[in-house]
């Protein structure tokens, strides 16, 4: 046995050091934020390896911690078609609870869903060291319904594959972020309805050289949700809706929404036998989202706008 300190074991242990510093959070340093009132230029960035794994769509539930007081989010298992333990707990309360437990659930317990998506940054006005480099977008159903027409919608014919083209002739995403009120008084929260594709242009500073590199420099959306199992997510809600022994909560950027609008529970998540979650998401008012094949015929389409040039 060599117990002989080389400079080996110290690359290894500066290695294991940056490694851990990466996954504690470190991966959401990559989420571009959005601040209002401000616009944003980017151009989405698809995945040519995995057309599929182009957007990633995602259900969360979120509250005020009883434990910590700090707000915690956590990624539902009905993304990936599972029974969820936090929605079985909601409609078990509505259904057997008393009336200030119906009245705390429906308070505190919110579900949510969000997109996340490459793009590259063209125009970032609040933090300028953003431009030139890849990000991970989060949107919810606002920016949703502008991408989903854009793709099969009423903008398909004008738009269509030119929203993943990082080409001349590809047509980059204006994000108007504004704070508007339901009327005059009332809390102000951030909309981007006036948001919208720009007609097709260069991205300047952009080389054709470069292109490959942003291509293959893009962000497994994967590691940006976790996916715990059914006895972490019920640890989870004993320590932080019950306040008994569990996780400690930390702060997370995971519960940091660009639309606070929550989405409607869907009762068939009660039963183990969950449907996958995009049918499910057919049975609520919510858009659309972005299918798998429609993202892949719309990259198949890049090769005829190459030709094209």
């Amino acid at each position: 046995m060599n117990t002989t300190f080389n400079s080996n074991m110290f690359d290894s242990i500066k290695k294991a050091l940056e490694n851990t510093k990466t996954k504690q959070g470190g991966v959401f340093k990559n989420i571009l934020q959005l601040a209002a009132p401000a616009t944003y230029i980017v151009r989405l960035v698809p995945n040519v390896k995995k057309p599929e794994e182009t957007f990633l769509h995602y259900f969360h539930h979120g509250w005020k911690s009883i434990k910590t007081g700090q707000f915690g989010s956590i990624t539902s298992p009905s993304t990936w078609g599972e029974r969820c333990p936090v929605s079985e707990l909601y409609f078990s309360i509505l259904r057997d609870g008393t009336e200030d437990e119906k009245k705390r659930a429906k308070d505190l317990i919110r579900r949510k869903e969000n997109w996340l998506v490459n793009v590259y940054v063209v125009n970032d006005p609040t933090t300028p060291e953003n431009n030139g480099t890849v990000k991970v977008l989060r949107f919810g159903r606002q920016l949703n319904k502008i991408i989903e027409s854009a793709i099969s919608g009423d903008d398909a014919a004008e738009l269509g594959s030119k929203i993943f083209d990082l080409s001349p002739n590809g047509c980059s995403l204006r994000i108007k972020a504004e704070l508007v009120s339901d009327k005059p008084g009332a809390p102000k929260f951030t909309s981007y309805t006036a948001s919208k594709f720009l007609t097709p242009g260069p991205i300047e500073g952009l080389s054709d050289e470069k292109i490959p590199e942003i291509l293959e420099g893009i962000y497994d959306l994967n590691t940006f949700v976790d996916h715990k199992t059914i006895e972490e997510i019920k640890e989870f809600v004993d320590a932080h809706y019950f306040n008994k022994g569990g996780e400690t909560l930390a702060p997370s950027e995971k519960g940091k929404t660009t639309e606070e609008e929550d989405v409607p529970y869907v009762e068939a998540e009660q039963s183990k036998a969950v449907e996958p979650a995009a049918q499910q998401k057919a049975k609520t008012s919510a858009p659309t989202p972005v299918s798998d094949a429609k993202v892949k015929a719309l990259l198949d389409g890049l090769d005829e706008l190459d030709t094209k040039k």
